[in-house]
């Protein structure tokens, strides 16, 4: 199979990391990876054809990663009896987004520090 020939810079002189990095999430356009890449809209595109970026909004990503973490969380809560917030600490997320996606997949909260033997944060 023949690679394909752009005038230009070496498409393999970018590396897939530089590429990605590039790519801003939510505020992209070709023009401007090339441009930030010092290379040409057709080399970029070529580029992100062989390594494809995920294009969603953070939000969007954020999303399901939570959505893929609830059956983990309810686990750490129900059988753990970890606090909510040792759920956000240990997972780098908010107390709000913790506490919404267990509500949201039904699982029963317990009232704050209302387990027994558990020393209560100060």
């Amino acid at each position: 199979m023949r690679r394909l020939q752009l005038p230009g810079p070496d498409p393999g002189s970018i590396t897939v990391a530089n590429l990605h990095r590039t790519v801003r999430a939510g505020d992209f356009s070709i023009s401007r990876v090339a441009q930030a890449l010092n290379i040409t809209s057709a080399h970029a595109i070529y580029l992100l054809s062989q390594h494809p970026v995920d294009w969603s909004p953070p939000r969007f990503r954020h999303t399901q990663q939570t959505a893929m973490r609830v059956g983990q969380w309810r686990t750490w809560y129900e059988q753990d009896h970890l606090s909510l917030q040792d759920i956000a600490d240990r997972e780098g997320t908010s107390l709000a987004s913790v506490r919404l996606a267990l509500l949201k997949n039904d699982v029963p909260l317990r009232p704050a520090g209302s387990y027994p033997g558990r020393p209560r944060r100060r």
